[in-house]
């Protein structure tokens, strides 16, 4: 029996498009009968700037390979730790580790184990730039930690070929890159769903955004544009499926500001039905996101044949 050990900073429930990625591997990975089993090293938090943690009850429904370590900060920058990491990967005895995220400990730390015992090491980076990595901190960490994570993996995973092209300029030691892209289900999108806005009494035109409520989303840049555009379209409605991650009274402020707080819905985060029923009902699907690795809430509104708008 082959053990992979898999770390990983958040894992579903926690939500997010990387999240997904990494369970789907994992799940995908599993087969018993083909003799490989798994293990998932990950934390118990919802969010991790600022760090909140997930319902105890939501992961009571964890699966069996799946363990969570507690948390503890880093001072100064967003880099939670978890604890005793090196100790549980050695427990579960591993034939390979695989790490998701660059920036990130749980891969540092594997990486390092990885490297000190001589076991083959799998390393997905979901690499991306933006403002606050190019703080002197972040850089000299991308250059010494983050260097050195890259050069202990004998696969680097990358979502698509712009990923590998930013590692390329990054000038980060890579052995040998594979393409893994998200994939989705085409066939769920072509099952008719009930219409979530109507549930909710939200009718008009909808503009539809699904990401985590933050400030690299750029869902402030469409509320701050939204009374032009209902100079064009006077029944506009923007509604917002995703998880608060501590920005969304900055979102209601600005809306009132604008005068548009009753155009502006934010219906959290929504079952797979809803969420289908949402891209299947709305009338654009628009991502400001200022940065994504791969950007998977584009791919779902495209299977549910939406038009689409993107930074």
């Amino acid at each position: 029996m082959t053990r992979i050990v898999h770390t990983a900073l958040r894992y579903p429930p926690a939500t997010g498009g990387a999240e997904r990625y990494i369970q789907e591997i994992v799940e995908r990975t599993r087969s018993v009968e083909q003799g490989r089993d798994v293990r998932v090293l990950t934390s118990k938090m919802r969010t991790h700037g600022p760090i909140t943690l997930l319902d105890p009850e939501l992961v009571m429904d964890d699966a069996i390979y799946v363990q969570r370590l507690h948390t503890s900060k880093t001072p100064w920058i967003s880099y939670p730790r978890l604890q005793a990491l090196s100790y549980y990967i050695g427990h579960h005895k591993p034939d390979i580790i695989e790490s998701y995220g660059f920036w990130y400990q749980p891969a540092d730390a594997a990486a390092r184990y990885a490297k000190k015992h001589n076991i083959p090491f799998i390393f997905h980076p979901i690499y991306y730039e933006n403002n606050t990595r190019k703080k002197p901190t972040w850089q000299a960490y991308k250059y010494t930690i983050g260097k050195n994570t890259f050069a202990a993996a004998d696969v680097v995973v990358v979502l698509s070929e712009f990923e590998k092209h930013l590692i390329q300029k990054a000038g980060m030691p890579v052995k040998r890159f594979e393409i893994v892209p998200p994939g989705i289900d085409t066939k769920k999108f072509e099952i008719s769903q009930s219409n979530p806005f109507a549930s909710r009494n939200i009718q008009g035109t909808m503009l539809l955004a699904v990401s985590r409520i933050s400030k690299s989303k750029g869902l402030q840049d469409i509320i701050q544009a939204l009374p032009d555009i209902v100079k064009e379209v006077p029944d506009i409605q923007f509604v917002i499926v995703g998880e608060d991650f501590g920005y969304a009274k900055h979102l209601v402020s600005l809306a009132k500001q604008r005068g548009v707080e009753h155009r502006v819905h934010m219906l959290g985060k929504l079952s797979d039905d809803e969420l289908i029923g949402a891209y299947q009902h709305c009338n654009l699907f628009i991502h400001a996101s200022h940065y994504e690795a791969f950007g998977i809430v584009l791919a779902e509104a495209m299977a549910a044949g939406k038009p689409v708008v993107a930074r």
